[in-house]
């Protein structure tokens, strides 16, 4: 865990420490969620620890099969899906200070097969035309546990039905790129080295975006209050 991430955590331990010391522990009521956002679709749980404070736990999957077209190879999507846990500090009305964190499922890892068939595809400067069963395989690996920090506005206590919206940024380190390849092109006895080796350079000529360590999470969801 990174230095910033301790004070994160622990800024976190000492502002609910003092607000349970000021308040009476007595639960403020109870909430089921939906949500829709970067962390996918699902549902989620919010307790009313006081007046001012709430936790939450929220799970998201990303619907459907998402796939993606990059320089002619077809890639079919893997992703993982996500918890992010928070407490919620409420400052203004509805208007809060989250922290927390963001669990991001199968390690972390984004997974892609891609498929060329009947496609010229440039790896290291060397041309490959796929065949029906030949497969690239990829994978986007992002740090599994991120603390999250986030604003948010809407409370869902006390509501019968309540909209809430979230904005904020998991924190994680730079993702890494692995990428390989399955078929009759990796399986050729003699030019099959040279084409495993051409995409391992292909990989190396990544440039992946600092910004990339910073995981972003929008979510908009609707509560009813029990």
């Amino acid at each position: 865990m990174t230095r910033f991430s301790r004070a994160l955590v622990a800024t976190s331990v000492v502002v609910c420490a003092a607000f349970f010391h000021a308040t009476p522990m007595q639960a403020q009521g109870f909430a089921i969620s939906a949500q829709a956002g970067t962390t996918g679709a699902g549902g989620g749980v919010v307790l009313g620890l006081t007046p001012k404070i709430n936790l939450r736990a929220m799970y998201g999957v990303v619907p459907g099969d998402p796939a993606i077209t990059v320089d002619d190879v077809s890639f079919d999507l893997d992703l993982p899906s996500f918890l992010l846990t928070t407490v919620d500090l409420y400052a203004l009305g509805g208007l809060h200070l989250s922290a927390g964190g963001l669990l991001i499922t199968n390690e972390g890892n984004l997974n892609v097969v891609g498929t060329f068939e009947g496609v010229s595809v440039d790896f290291a400067g060397t041309s490959y035309t796929g065949g029906a069963t030949d497969e690239l395989r990829g994978t986007f690996a992002l740090k599994k546990f991120q603390p999250y920090l986030g604003i948010g506005l809407g409370n869902p206590i006390g509501k019968k039905i309540g909209i809430h919206f979230d904005a904020g940024v998991g924190f994680g380190t730079l993702p890494t790129v692995g990428l390989t390849a399955t078929g009759p092109l990796a399986d050729d006895p003699i030019a099959g080295p040279t084409y495993l080796a051409n995409i391992e350079r292909q990989e190396d000529q990544f440039d992946i975006p600092d910004l990339l360590r910073y995981y972003p999470v929008l979510s908009l969801s609707i509560s009813i209050g029990l």
